[in-house]
């Protein structure tokens, strides 16, 4: 009976080690075309707009349900400016995953539409700050619609404190506000707003 039962969970052992490992490869298969399209992807747009590539991020815990890409540019750029970058890039994004066959049965959905892309490009000065003469400090796609912000430098609030002091009393003080680098709304609009003012065709996959 012990022979028997040690049988079997050998064989159970096999199945089971057998199942997980031949999904292994299946489940980095995804990532490594993501990264395919990713690099490319960068490749491009620094060619085309000098944007430097610097992270990418998402939602893959099964499948490819959101892939995002983010940029740095050292160039100054008005809201129109920006929105032609942003546009032209989502939509450079969309075609590639699309075209990809290889990734096709790993999409959440198939046409992968602009509501599962996300682009954002942040703005730098050439000692790596961010601008502080209006223009775009950060431009990004979420919720099927473009925003555009400006940094500012703001006062914070002051912070009242309370502690006990040295006779053993509570006191209050206030702590003064600092000054900060702050995002502030510059403009935002829908993702088909963008592409009618950007005289932009959209992409055949475009979600409508």
């Amino acid at each position: 009976m012990i022979k028997h039962v040690r049988l079997i969970f050998l064989i159970s052992t096999l199945l089971i080690t057998s199942t997980v490992n031949s999904k292994e490869p299946q489940s980095c298969d995804y990532l490594e075309y993501v990264n395919e399209i990713i690099e490319d992807f960068a490749k491009e747009m620094k060619t085309k707009y000098d944007l430097r590539y610097y992270g990418s991020g998402g939602s893959m815990p099964t499948d490819v349900e959101e892939i995002e890409a983010m940029f740095i540019s050292y160039h100054h750029m008005t809201v129109d400016e920006a929105r032609k970058v942003e546009i032209n890039a989502i939509q450079d994004l969309i075609r590639r995953i699309n075209s990809h066959e290889k990734i096709r049965p790993y999409l959440r959905e198939y046409p992968f539409h602009q509501d599962r892309v996300g682009v954002s490009i942040s703005f730098r000065t050439k000692t790596d700050d961010r601008p502080f003469d209006g223009s775009v400090a950060l431009v990004f796609l979420a919720k099927n619609k473009i925003f555009y912000k400006a940094a500012e430098m703001k006062m914070s609030a002051s912070i009242p404190m309370t502690r006990i002091d040295e006779n053993n009393k509570w006191t209050t003080e206030i702590k003064p506000g600092e000054l900060r680098e702050t995002l502030t709304s510059l403009h935002e609009e829908t993702y088909e707003e963008a592409l009618k003012i950007a005289g932009i065709t959209p992409h055949p996959h475009q979600k409508q």
